[in-house]
């Protein structure tokens, strides 16, 4: 359920900022869906290594890893990376807007009456 609700976060989040700099919406939703699971499987794959490198291959196999709080840390890496992407589009978005208010080839020979 908590998933469910994690997926529209980030669809009404990601959907917002299109619609704001004009992109299209499923584009950055994927980027979105995208951020998340690639920064849980990251880090999944990152505590493993480590817990490899560690401990060795037998302390993988244990039921240490069968807990909630490692679920919770992987969501947190998973959000974290999500916010991440989401402050890049934003910035990404907002110095595209700058540029396209400057003044263009378009304006060249206009008088300002200014």
């Amino acid at each position: 359920m908590i998933g469910i609700l994690f997926v529209y976060w980030i669809w009404k989040g990601f959907t917002g900022l299109a619609l704001e700099y004009d992109k299209n919406k499923w584009g950055y939703f994927g980027i979105g869906i995208a951020s998340y699971y690639g920064g849980t499987l990251v880090s999944g794959f990152a505590v493993g290594l480590l817990s490899v490198l560690i401990g060795g291959v037998d302390n993988v196999n244990d039921d240490s890893f069968i807990n909630p709080g490692w679920n919770i840390f992987f969501v947190l890496c998973g959000g974290l990376a999500c916010y991440g992407v989401y402050k890049l589009l934003e910035n990404k978005g907002e110095k595209e807007k700058a540029l396209s208010k400057k003044e263009g080839i378009d304006s060249i020979g206009v008088i300002d009456e200014n």
